[in-house]
């Protein structure tokens, strides 16, 4: 297989002479300004977090109101004006923004008063099952990465430490699988092409570059390890430190991890592309600190109620940034149990989540109507160890099929081991199937789904 350099272009060029430059003057006044105040007020008491947060939710709802037409008509049909909106706690009294409003009546839900100059086109990756086309800004985004990165140094990670980048933005080819981004200080791998038949040359270009920091969905980080504990290079492959994110992470997935990266320092976020709520690990456990800067953040039940710690709920957000296409109680159908509004840890007053249950479509259904999410499927046990990859697959409630990648030492022994544990936790009112593939498809963007879920599901009203 050939590794030669991928061939660069004039533009490409350019970028990485503009490397040179340090990333915070790159990332402009606004970035710059985020990342001061978010060492400052991570710090702040709860009554002012609070205090300001109406303050932004304030501007927010009086600007929507004015310039985006599909929230002065959804306010309009509710008998509700942004005065009506008193405290926090008042946000209840607006309407929900769901994906199927937003899909199907974007330039409704576009300010007026943006211009078009600055509006920055995207889309989500569809894995909820309604892709979602949108804009943002180019300042929002700078901001946004003022607090990934806020977040990151967390766990030690500097800006101008090379990275490992293994998530889905890069394809490449079998041949071109890497390439070496000076302007982001990122080696870029293709998880499109990370298999046992490619290892050797992700191998080499890893040692050549020796990223302090990977950065991964954390499906391909599980790949990773895999391939590494298989290959026996767990000694000769380190990060310092591995960043996870944009897919639900199970415990399962981190032993793995850190078992082929041992000594490292895992750390992982919860967000999603329309940038409404964003939360991230405590650097001292494995709690979720939820940024009440970036967002007002409801955790509600099926009834729309707040939930008690302890207790799952679907997250809700609003955006205090976009202002392009605003996103206020944007129902996400994302799942988690909340925490408490303090943590004991690092004493920030942030509400937790002590865990991401995942997306909505990440429960299986049972044929008496039980919802079972994928993350209680962790299993504490060795019965996955001659398996490369799998996939749980539902059409029907109350059968399931596991489709597998097996290992050259994978027997039917272990298909039976298998069948038992799972059946374990899935209860008698389901039916398991096996199918045993060459391969498992990522879905759009590089990830990979633990389960594809065809039974629409639905969560509240």
């Amino acid at each position: 297989m050939s590794v030669n350099k991928p061939k660069m272009n004039i533009k490409s060029f350019i970028k990485d002479c503009l490397g040179i430059i340090p990333p915070s003057y790159r990332l402009g006044r606004n970035y710059r300004n985020m990342l001061g105040f978010l060492a400052e007020a991570q710090w702040w008491d709860r009554v002012r977090i609070e205090t300001w947060q109406f303050e932004k939710l304030q501007q927010l709802l009086k600007y929507a109101y004015k310039n985006v037409p599909g929230y002065y008509s959804l306010y309009k049909d509710a008998g509700i004006v942004p005065e009506d909106i008193r405290s926090l706690e008042d946000i209840k009294l607006l309407p929900c923004l769901t994906k199927e409003i937003l899909r199907d009546n974007l330039s409704l839900f576009t300010s007026m008063a943006s211009s078009k100059w600055g509006q920055v086109y995207t889309t989500t990756s569809g894995s909820t099952g309604v892709p979602v086309g949108f804009y943002h800004s180019r300042v929002s985004r700078n901001i946004e990465k003022a607090f990934i990165h806020s977040s990151w140094s967390r766990a030690g990670w500097n800006p101008n430490d090379i990275s490992a980048v293994l998530r889905g933005a890069f394809v490449g080819s079998p041949e071109e699988f890497w390439k070496y981004d000076a302007y982001d200080r990122t080696l870029l791998l293709s998880s499109y092409y990370l298999t046992e038949q490619t290892y050797y040359g992700f191998r080499d270009k890893i040692l050549q570059y020796i990223p302090r920091a990977l950065q991964a969905y954390p499906s391909s980080a599980t790949i990773l390890a895999d391939l590494v504990t298989t290959f026996a290079d767990t000694t000769k492959i380190h990060f310092d430190i591995i960043l996870l994110g944009s897919e639900n992470l199970y415990p399962w997935q981190k032993d793995k991890i850190l078992a082929a990266f041992r000594d490292s320092k895992l750390f992982a976020w919860y967000g999603h592309a329309e940038q409404a709520i964003l939360a991230t690990m405590c650097e001292y456990s494995d709690h979720y600190h939820l940024w009440p800067y970036y967002g007002l953040t409801e955790i509600a039940n099926e009834n729309g109620v707040e939930v008690d710690n302890g207790e799952m709920g679907e997250l809700i957000g609003t955006s205090f940034w976009n202002y392009v296409t605003p996103f206020i109680r944007y129902r996400t159908r994302d799942l988690a149990r909340k925490g408490r509004n303090r943590c004991a840890d690092c004493k920030r007053e942030f509400v937790q989540l002590d865990f991401i249950e995942g997306r909505l479509q990440e429960f299986i259904v049972t044929q008496l109507g039980r919802r079972i999410s994928i993350a209680a499927l962790n299993m504490h046990s060795d019965i996955f160890d001659n398996v490369k990859q799998f996939q749980f697959h539902q059409k029907i409630p109350g059968k399931i099929r596991l489709k597998i990648v097996p290992q050259n030492r994978y027997t039917e022994r272990d298909t039976k081991r298998i069948r038992f544990e799972i059946l374990k936790k899935l209860g008698p009112d389901m039916e398991l199937d096996f199918d045993f593939v060459e391969r498992i498809p990522q879905a759009v963007g590089g990830k990979y789904l633990f389960l594809k879920q065809e039974l629409e599901l639905k969560y509240g009203a």
